[in-house]
C-alpha cells in the first residue's frame, strides 16, 4: 500500500466517523439572531418610517410655500444681445422671446 492510499483511506476513515455537522441557516441580514429579533427590528424601522414620512412631507411644502424672493429685472448690459445683423424670423427678439419682446418696428 502507497503512502497515498494509505492517506485517502486514513481520511475517508475520519470522515465516516465524524458527525455531520450542521449547517446554520442565515436570517435576513446574517446577523445570526433569531427570528424574533428580526422580527421586532422590522417594526422598529417600520415605525420609524412611517413617523419620518409625514414630517419630511409637512416640511417640505413648509419649504415650497413660505415666501422667497423675487430678482428684479436683470440691468441691460452692454455686452447682452448684441445684435449684428437682423435675426432670420425679423426683428430683435430670440428665437423662444417672441412673446416676451415687442413687435418689429416697421420700416416707412
Amino acid at each position: 500500500m502507497s503512502a497515498r492510499t494509505a492517506l485517502l483511506s486514513l481520511a475517508r476513515r475520519a470522515a465516516a466517523k465524524a458527525p455531520a455537522q450542521q449547517l446554520t441557516r442565515r436570517n435576513m441580514s446574517g446577523h445570526g439572531a433569531t427570528v424574533e429579533e428580526e422580527i421586532a427590528e422590522m417594526q422598529k424601522w417600520k415605525g420609524i418610517t412611517l413617523l419620518l414620512i409625514p414630517t419630511c412631507a409637512a416640511f417640505g411644502f413648509y419649504c415650497l410655500t413660505k415666501e422667497h424672493p423675487h430678482h428684479d429685472d436683470q440691468p441691460a448690459y452692454s455686452y447682452l444681445r448684441i445684435r449684428n445683423k437682423e435675426l432670420p424670423w425679423g426683428g430683435d427678439c430670440g428665437l423662444f422671446e417672441y412673446g416676451k419682446c415687442q413687435e418689429p418696428k416697421e420700416e416707412e
